[in-house]
């Protein structure tokens, strides 16, 4: 047994791989074909800044920085398609080579088959909660950038409105760079309970802090308002010193707030972050933490659902078999990636995630069971 499981793993594993290195090779292909002029550019303003001798190096390695860190973010998305491609193809191959029937003859269940397929699908599934989890959080910034933002110097850089904390203090700058988490033109207003100004810190630039949970001031100063009245005018003190401005506005919860994908890239532990910061939703937080359990059974689930279409006692017409796969598996996938992710009808977190697994796990306990052998 463990040879045929050993045989059915390898041959799944190198199927996905080479699926996968297929499909994000032509992605890649295409993007830089439509977007040549947009390349071209951004390799001649980086050989400006210095960044690459010429523009022969500057053209590959804008290229790879930006299609570089999206190889996790492809993993991430197509994990589920990619491992129901890679077993139809397995045991494609092992049907055309009569394998199965020889399987069958040794008085092995093709149900057997089936494990093996499962167990190493929940392993890549594994590592695509350690990419979510650890990889993708490092290449966020990266990631939401644009092919424009490459013809650029500070590159992701945005303006911040007036952004409230959970504590109900305001924030301004007039540009955050998040690759490099630093402010200019930076602007903090601390109010009471009330709303009113109570105090106001500002500074040229601002560095964030982590361990400290505050924006370092550079040559910061700051204005606390005088509640007095004189000759019926509220008195403004001498400017004083600031050193930091202490808020829960991270530069994980800013730029969550000005992407709306950018959430999507960060570990579980930052988005509560910025969910207590009100940088987004709590539900919306719930959801998609859910959503990333519940995206692994119902890979798992559609994988089981789409193995009995390539495992077949007798000759059968592969190609017909691999429509029919791919026409249940792909809308399974999206449909249910759209009900976890997609607040519907005000249905709690929980709820809309487990529909799709409920829906599916009779469907694949059916499938495999009525699986001849």
């Amino acid at each position: 047994m463990r040879i045929l499981d050993r045989t059915i793993v390898s041959r799944f594993l190198w199927n996905f791989f080479v699926l996968f290195a297929l499909l994000f090779v032509f992605a890649a292909s295409i993007d830089v074909i439509l977007q040549m002029e947009k390349y071209l550019r951004a390799a001649g303003a980086n050989v400006e800044f210095g960044r690459y001798p010429n523009k022969a190096v500057a053209f590959v390695g804008v290229i790879v920085e930006f299609h570089g860190p999206r190889v996790f973010q492809f993993f991430q998305f197509m994990v589920g398609l990619l491992a129901v491609g890679a077993m139809g193809f397995t045991f494609a191959q092992m049907h055309r080579t009569r394998e199965l029937v020889a399987i069958m003859a040794a008085g092995v269940p093709l149900r057997r088959c089936v494990w093996a397929v499962l167990g190493a699908a929940l392993a890549l599934n594994a590592v695509a909660v350690v990419n979510q989890e650890l990889v993708l959080p490092r290449f966020a910034d990266t990631l939401m950038l644009d092919h424009v933002d490459l013809s650029r110097a500070d590159r992701a850089a945005f303006p911040v409105t007036l952004t409230r904390d959970s504590s109900g203090n305001l924030m301004y700058a007039s540009s955050f760079d998040p690759e490099t988490g630093r402010i200019t033109g930076f602007l903090g207003l601390e109010r009471d309970e009330q709303g009113s100004l109570v105090r106001r810190t500002t500074a040229p630039t601002a560095a964030w802090d982590e361990e400290r949970s505050a924006w370092v001031l550079e040559k910061g100063t700051a204005v606390t308002r005088d509640p007095s009245v004189r000759d019926g005018a509220t008195q403004s003190p001498t400017p004083q010193p600031a050193a930091e401005w202490r808020t829960d506005l991270s530069p994980k919860a800013i730029a969550a707030r000005h992407y709306r994908l950018f959430a999507q890239m960060l570990s579980s532990a930052d988005l509560a972050k910025i969910a207590a910061a009100g940088a987004i939703e709590r539900s919306q937080v719930d959801r998609m933490q859910l959503g990333r359990g519940g995206s692994v059974l119902v890979n798992l689930l559609v994988l089981a659902i789409a193995v009995p279409f390539f495992l077949q006692r007798g000759p059968v017409n592969m190609l017909q078999m691999s429509v029919l796969c791919a026409a249940a598996s792909v809308p399974a996938i999206i449909v249910s990636a759209i009900v976890m992710a997609a607040p519907i009808g005000g249905l709690p977190p929980a709820v809309a995630v487990a529909i799709p697994i409920a829906l599916l796990t009779p469907v694949a306990v059916a499938r495999i069971s009525w699986l001849p052998s």
